[in-house]
């Protein structure tokens, strides 16, 4: 499989496990994992016009080759690690975490710095461990980069869930001000 096709196939299963499980007539359990097989997934996929191509070895090509981890197969079924605007619990509690980041612009720093930081569309805060993801991040949604750390020990004391959802991708539901310690433009 080229880049160009992986890159498709990789767009195409994100809309499906984040956002539209119904497009191939499938099902998410409270995990997010498929109610189907990743054979399954592959067959349905290939019914469609320009992914013909499909196998289930192309999906697992995606799953193995994505460096930031945004799928994960277990047992012959499939989801999406993070992401989601339908109501999955992404993720797996973690309770050692000490300093994450967000990445965001200067114009969404006015916001947040009064506000906290909201996920939006989506169910949950991304937040990264580390600043160069960050910074990733934040240019995607603008040139005005700023990176803010977060107090993730303090909020995980003072009751907040945060869980650790793919390869340096950490998830919580908001993150208040006051849990805000350093930002960096």
């Amino acid at each position: 499989m080229d880049e160009k096709s992986r890159e498709k196939l990789s767009r195409l299963l994100t809309y499906i496990l984040r956002h539209n499980p119904s497009a191939i007539g499938m099902k998410l359990d409270e995990s997010g994992f498929s109610d189907i097989t990743v054979d399954e997934i592959a067959r349905r996929i290939s019914a469609r016009r320009g992914y013909e191509w499909v196998k289930p070895e192309h999906i697992s090509a995606v799953v193995k080759t994505d460096d930031k981890g945004r799928f994960e197969i277990a047992e012959g079924r499939m989801r999406a690690t993070y992401g989601h605007s339908i109501d999955v619990n992404a993720g797996v509690p973690v309770r050692d975490v000490k300093v994450l980041y967000h990445g965001t612009t200067l114009r969404a720093w006015r916001r947040i710095k009064d506000e906290g930081i909201r996920p939006g569309k989506r169910r949950f805060v991304h937040l990264s461990s580390s600043v160069e993801d960050a910074i990733d991040v934040a240019r995607r949604h603008g040139k005005d980069v700023v990176v803010l750390e977060i107090d993730a020990e303090a909020m995980i004391r003072d009751g907040y869930e945060i869980r650790r959802a793919g390869r340096g991708i950490y998830l919580v539901r908001e993150v208040p001000p006051k849990y805000i310690t350093g930002v960096y433009v």
